[in-house]
């Protein structure tokens, strides 16, 4: 089967590609708070058609609130843990160990085995998208979101900036917020290799700049497309 491009945008070309990759089945898409994850994964969302794709759910005990994502399932700790023990999953804690998230192994490769892309924003992490490049090897196309170039005082400039526009946090506040992306922001600009089931492999196969909103997504929905389906000649 062939699958075009739907171009949800003006400027993101139609273009036709073909069958899709047999080895890639899983993408991933991590970086700091406020670097544009979910608008990298909306934008690919939205270029594709339903029965192709699958958004991972994530269970977590973080407090929900109106907006919340609905691909996540918040639950009690006592709830996280008896649902943990069944199957395998991947879990992570953050924000010094308060807030604890998992990701069903067993969910993703039963969509993989029936034709389906997996996708996930996933924590930006050695136990994050790290694992899930130890587990997945090849089969993850992971990609990394940095709010700009430069280093890690450059991305919490821009962070800072970003998040003063769209949260409720005083001052005190977003500094707690801010502290919390060093670790992120640290492991997107170095990359790290991992050990995975296909060899040491760096954990990123792209870095996206987001400095430029419609730019990334076009970066990003190409990338999404080649690394997914074998493009017609």
């Amino acid at each position: 089967m062939k699958f075009r491009d739907c171009g949800a945008h003006e400027n993101m070309p139609n273009e036709v590609w073909g069958t899709k990759r047999s080895d890639r089945g899983l993408l991933t898409v991590s970086g700091p708070y406020g670097a544009g994850k979910d608008t990298i994964l909306n934008s690919i969302l939205r270029s594709y058609p339903n029965s192709l794709l699958h958004r991972v759910r994530t269970l977590t005990t973080r407090p929900s609130s109106s907006d919340a994502d609905p691909s996540y399932s918040t639950v009690s700790p006592e709830e996280f843990e008896r649902r943990t023990l069944v199957g395998r999953w991947l879990v992570n804690q953050q924000f010094s160990g308060a807030v604890s998230y998992a990701t069903s192994v067993d969910e993703i490769q039963e969509e993989i085995k029936a034709g389906r892309i997996c996708l996930h924003t996933v924590f930006a992490g050695p136990a994050g998208v790290g694992r899930m490049r130890e587990v997945f090897g090849k089969q993850l196309l992971a990609l990394g979101v940095l709010a700009s170039e430069g280093g890690v005082e450059e991305q919490l400039a821009v962070l800072s900036d970003r998040l003063q526009g769209r949260t409720r946090d005083d001052e005190e506040g977003l500094r707690i917020r801010l502290s919390h992306q060093l670790d992120p922001i640290k492991y997107v600009l170095d990359n790290p290799l991992v050990d995975s089931v296909d060899g040491p492999m760096h954990v990123f196969d792209e870095i996206i700049v987001n400095d430029d909103r419609e730019r990334a997504m076009k970066t990003a929905r190409r990338l999404f497309a080649e690394g997914f389906f074998n493009k017609e000649e």
